[in-house]
């Protein structure tokens, strides 16, 4: 008895800080790329972070980091810092479901290309995020650009996080 309560504690206490979905709905006719990043809510790491592109008019739901791969379009590894020097990991791996009990969306630095090209649309950079956690004083969750504009929030009833990018 004393066994099955332990599990039932460890399962509550991984699930209350388990990452929550990240969803990034692309509206506009621009592509976006840039540094996706998760960080832990206290001290910071451990960090994880990849180099991601969505292309406009996508919209993409990232359920974890171990399930990234599943995405459209697809994350299949990930840099994982845990002290000064990041290791790279590919999807899927236990240290990504570790990691995902231990991170939550921290911030998407991107810019916008015109569709299908590397040229800059002459948007600023998008730097959206969470300031809550870290000590970010640069992530902000409203951006207005030259051809976008973009919101970033966080739901904690739902611990999702939203990103939405649209044309201006």
């Amino acid at each position: 008895m004393k066994k099955l309560i332990y599990l039932i504690a460890l399962f509550l206490g991984f699930t209350s800080f388990a990452q929550g979905p990240l969803h990034i709905y692309n509206h506009s006719s621009y592509d976006i790329e840039g540094r996706l990043f998760a960080n832990n809510l206290t001290n910071c790491t451990p960090e994880v972070f990849t180099f991601y592109k969505v292309p406009a008019g996508t919209m993409v739901d990232i359920k974890s980091f171990n399930l990234s791969n599943l995405a459209n379009p697809p994350i299949n590894s990930w840099a994982v810092r845990t002290s000064t020097t990041p290791v790279n990991v590919t999807v899927p791996s236990g240290l990504l479901v570790t990691m995902g009990n231990l991170a939550r969306w921290h911030f998407y630095w991107f810019k916008t290309k015109v569709a299908g090209t590397l040229l800059d649309t002459g948007d600023p950079d998008f730097n959206m995020g969470d300031q809550h956690f870290c000590g970010d004083t640069t992530s902000q969750d409203y951006i207005y650009g030259v051809v976008t504009e973009a919101k970033w929030y966080y739901d904690s009833t739902t611990n999702e996080t939203t990103l939405i990018i649209k044309d201006i």
